[in-house]
């Protein structure tokens, strides 16, 4: 027993004497050759961050910090890298983002195995122990329960399910992390299934729409100045958002929709009044009141624009050149356009559309079709149709992701459902 024990104990000394040679100047190579498998891992994983599952500091300062903490697997799922106008930036970012999971990938499998030697090194100190007389079955058993329960953990834990959970919880109070963990145990039981589904869509349309960029000490003079300003038609209505610009008349109507992600101040809103008047773009658009939960401080789309013809290339661009000064990041939804400015993808999303892809999920999930039902559900006194937005598409889309699904929408075809 004692010479098992004292093997066990030099081999931790042993690694950690190369890991000490490596960091003082020796050659990784020439000291690594020929060592087992076990003190490979050992020695990597003490050169790595001391963090499990975490990158070098390189390699980190490169992810979105909405991104931080996620493990490969859910990094990889709900990090989207847009489709940019220069093909070469396209492809740096997807390196880049690459690159992270590479390492995160790295160091989670070198911890495990680490972790997993460590457990079957314990069980072979116990069984040896039994050999000599003081050990005993039930301590083998034991240790034998630790390793299974352990490689039960590490498969879960690829759950992409998992991995949205504990992304929408970062920061959230344990009330609402115990709640999504109960929900997720009983995933089988289609109350529980309809109410991990509706918290999900949830929390990841608030991922997508709400931010915190700090309080606008100007936010307020910003908003009453362009209150005041009467050189373009202003329709606030709607106390939380004022909308300027042009307004649909005779039938018109919206026929595609732009996101900025901007600091909003008077001379932006001077900007973009001018190449509406101008005649460049015929569009209305929106932002919110400060103090609301519309306020420009608390959302990534801090203005969205409605236009009433589909503007030309040229209109984009200098509407992208117009906002340069301002754009804040890219955190939006639709295709990319330039840095700070998305246009959407799909357009309107038709009720009977929605009607009829709630009715096709009752017969593959009926959990699933009643959780979209009541998401898209409107609110008591405004009428009885299925409507969804489309940041609401981009959170069900990506939620029936993870739960094997990959849905897709047309305007004249409709949902489609794959899994």
């Amino acid at each position: 027993m004692l010479m098992g024990l004292e093997k066990l104990s030099g081999s931790e000394q042993k690694i950690q004497e190369y890991i000490s040679r490596i960091k003082n100047g020796e050659s990784k190579d020439s000291i690594m050759s020929g060592l087992p498998p076990s003190f490979i891992a050992g020695i990597e994983s003490g050169l790595n961050s001391p963090k499990e599952n975490e990158p070098n500091e390189e390699i980190k300062s490169e992810i979105p910090p909405q991104y931080q903490g996620l493990d490969a697997e859910t990094l990889n799922f709900i990090w989207t890298i847009p489709e940019y106008v220069d093909p070469e930036r396209t492809k740096q970012e997807r390196e880049k983002k690459q690159r992270a999971v590479d390492s995160l990938r790295n160091n989670k499998d070198i911890q495990e195995e680490v972790q997993k030697n460590k457990l079957i090194d314990n069980l072979k100190i116990e069984t040896i122990r039994k050999e000599i007389g003081t050990g005993s079955d039930e301590t083998i058993a034991m240790k034998q329960k630790e390793i299974d329960l352990f490689e039960s953990q590490h498969n879960n834990e690829q759950s992409l399910v998992v991995g949205l959970i504990k992304y929408v919880s970062q920061g959230r109070n344990q009330a609402v992390i115990d709640l999504y963990q109960n929900f997720f145990a009983n995933i089988n039981n289609q109350e529980s299934r309809q109410q991990l589904f509706k918290g999900l869509f949830q929390d990841i349309y608030n991922k997508y729409r709400l931010a915190d960029y700090g309080i606008d000490p100007h936010e307020e003079q910003t908003w009453n100045e362009a209150l005041n300003s009467r050189n373009i038609e202003i329709n606030n209505k709607k106390s939380e958002w004022m909308y300027r610009g042009i307004f649909p008349k005779n039938g018109e109507e919206t026929v595609t929709r732009g996101s900025l992600n901007v600091k909003v101040t008077p001379e932006l809103i001077s900007a973009i009044d001018n190449l509406i008047i101008s005649g460049k773009i015929k569009a209305n658009y929106k932002f919110g009141q400060p103090g609301t939960s519309a306020s420009p401080s608390d959302r990534h789309d801090s203005i969205s624009l409605y236009f009433l013809e589909q503007p030309s290339n040229e209109a984009l661009e200098e509407l992208s050149q117009t906002i340069k000064p301002y754009v804040r990041g890219d955190n939006l939804l639709g295709k990319k356009i330039e840095d700070g400015f998305f246009m959407s993808e799909i357009g309107s999303i038709e009720t009977e559309h929605v009607e009829s892809f709630v009715n096709d999920l009752k017969s593959i999930d009926s959990a699933l079709a009643e959780a979209i039902k009541g998401y898209c559900s409107p609110r008591p006194g405004q009428g009885n149709s299925l409507k969804m937005s489309e940041a609401q598409y981009y959170a069900i889309k990506d939620v029936v992701r993870a739960f094997g699904y990959n849905i897709s929408y047309a305007k004249d075809s409709g949902f489609n459902i794959a899994n």
